[in-house]
């Protein structure tokens, strides 16, 4: 351990005396305190926090990203090209150990510049907080809503079957179903038409949704919902929302506003262990619009699960996770490959990341599905002058091609998994608790599984690899 402590310190020694390093300070610095200052909120506390979280931390994790990935290929690529690394490779020093040492002084950097960036970022929000002469009333729904730790809870969806089975057998009865689909289709077609009957409010009608039994939660509770409406263009729709929890209810006013989320925060509603929430929508007729809500997830009973300050501790957490998995990556490269080579990888990777949506989309589609999707397009492409309704199946050669294309989006997306999925920061932006059990497999894959096979894998490439000795001459 003391070589590892001594390659580390002698690491993080350099990078301090590196104008690099302060660079990249100014730079945190810059997008904690100056960027938010030219982006403008939409007047409300709830959306200046939500702004200031999503650009602040935002813009800080790529900067320690790219930094991360970088100062790991030059760490071993870099001290190899100006032959500084021979006076430690000469020395009785395992491999492992090298490797470890400067994965570490990565981690310490990390660990500095994340702390720094986290505290400033908390300070400037309370600060903005304190001097944006907001409503009292807003601060309060900011602090239930956006700086907070909340638990989403949906309602279970009603069981249909037996209405489904009655259409289905009076369109089989009518000779109405279609024979381009299977009977498994036409069932899940004619669910969906169901559901969205049961979740459709008429005017001067009421929807109820119950949850429960829910897990104790102190107040505030909230509701969120989104609804569409029937009247295209209708704007703010009069409802009245109503919570009841055990033998409490309580009663909102709200103006509800078709394709745009909402939240309604019930501040003296508190839910008891084991109880149960019943939560009713009564539209108040105006226009005679219908609302329409989503089954799943149309209308969502948030519960507060612990404070703010613990979720954004694991939201920082989860982040230098991420950090110590791209140093460790960083650091592999540049084991691997000189310093250009490795720079040019490194700059690939974040490429791929920035496609990071579309891969994973991509890799969750059946291949079924993804091949009749795709493969169109390779036929078009040999298909000039022809008419588009013309152009018959696609060849063997563009299915073939399709579905190549598919199991490479899929290895990218299994193989770069644990940096594609990082929701930390966008569930804290949601206030959506982040769990400290998916915080701690983040510890155990990023932080020690990962970073441990790159490490042996760069300890034998170490063994392995000719380094060219400096001339004598």
């Amino acid at each position: 351990m003391k070589q590892v402590a001594a390659i580390a310190l002698l690491a993080c020694r350099n990078a301090l005396r590196s104008r690099v390093i302060l660079v990249l300070v100014a730079l945190l610095l810059a997008a904690v305190l100056l960027f938010p200052l030219a982006i403008r909120h939409d007047g409300t506390a709830a959306g200046l926090v939500r702004l200031h979280l999503t650009y602040t931390l935002g813009i800080a994790a790529f900067l320690l990203s790219l930094s991360s990935l970088w100062a790991g290929c030059a760490a071993v690529s870099g001290e190899a090209d100006d032959k500084t690394l021979h006076l430690l490779l000469v020395k009785p020093v395992p491999r492992l150990r090298i490797w470890i040492g400067k994965w570490t002084a990565l981690l310490l950097i990390n660990a500095a510049l994340l702390a720094l960036v986290g505290a400033v970022s908390l300070a400037t929000l309370h600060a903005k907080l304190r001097r944006g002469n907001f409503d009292p009333a807003d601060l309060a729904h900011a602090r239930a809503t956006a700086m907070a730790s909340l638990v989403d809870v949906e309602a279970p969806l009603p069981d249909v079957n037996a209405e489904v089975d009655s259409e289905l057998a009076d369109l089989r009865a009518r000779g109405a179903l279609p024979d381009t689909l299977a009977e498994d289709d036409v069932r899940a077609l004619v669910r969906r038409t169901v559901l969205a009957r049961r979740y459709s409010v008429k005017p001067r009608q009421s929807l109820t949704w119950t949850f429960g039994p829910l897990p104790a939660a102190d107040a505030p509770l909230s509701v969120r919902f989104r609804c569409d409406a029937s009247v295209p263009g209708a704007g703010d729709l009069p409802a009245v929302l109503r919570v009841a929890v055990g033998d409490r209810t309580m009663s909102r006013d709200i103006q509800a506003m078709p394709g745009s989320e909402q939240t309604i925060v019930f501040a003296g509603l508190a839910v008891p262990a084991g109880a149960s929430a019943v939560v009713t929508l009564e539209n108040a007729g105006r226009y005679d619009a219908t609302l329409f809500f989503e089954p799943e997830d149309g209308l969502i009973l948030r519960l507060p699960r612990g404070g703010f300050l613990g979720n954004y501790l694991r939201a920082l957490l989860s982040l230098y996770l991420r950090l110590a998995l791209f140093a460790a990556l960083g650091t592999t490269l540049g084991t691997l490959f000189s310093m250009p080579v490795a720079a040019f990888l490194a700059l690939v990777l974040l490429l791929i990341l920035q496609l990071s949506g579309f891969i994973s989309a991509a890799a969750q589609t059946d291949r079924a599905t993804f091949v009749k999707n795709v493969a169109p397009f390779g036929a078009n492409a040999h298909s000039h002058g022809h008419n588009a309704d013309d152009q018959g199946e696609p060849s063997l050669a563009a299915r073939g091609l399709a579905t190549l294309l598919y199991y490479t989006y899929r290895g990218t997306w299994h193989t770069l998994r644990p940096l594609i999925e990082d929701h930390a920061l966008d569930d804290l932006v949601a206030a959506a608790r982040i769990p400290p059990r998916r915080v701690l497999a983040g510890v155990l894959q990023q932080g020690l599984i990962l970073p441990s096979l790159l490490a042996f894998l760069s300890a034998a490439v170490l063994h392995k690899r000719e380094w060219a000795l400096p001339s004598l001459s």
